[in-house]
């Protein structure tokens, strides 16, 4: 059984379901590190070790150092 397609718009301005609104405030935001040359090998390796990119890599390890601050008082 087919639903119906939704009806043709006929230029009016439509009402905009809030659960659909992309808010940019809540979009990832970018973050720039300036490593030093050796650290940033190390993190390659390390990488390419666990098949990841560097940038998921190094995300990771951040949000688990905040997840570890956050336990602590």
């Amino acid at each position: 059984m087919h639903s119906a397609p939704p009806p043709a718009s006929d230029g009016a301005p439509e009402e905009t379901d809030p659960r659909f609104r992309l808010d940019p405030a809540r979009f990832p935001q970018r973050l720039e590190l300036d490593l030093p040359e050796d650290l940033l090998e190390r993190l390659q390796r390390i990488a390419e070790q666990k098949d990841r990119s560097l940038s998921e890599l190094i995300h990771n390890l951040i949000c688990q150092q905040l997840k570890e601050q956050a336990k602590d008082p």
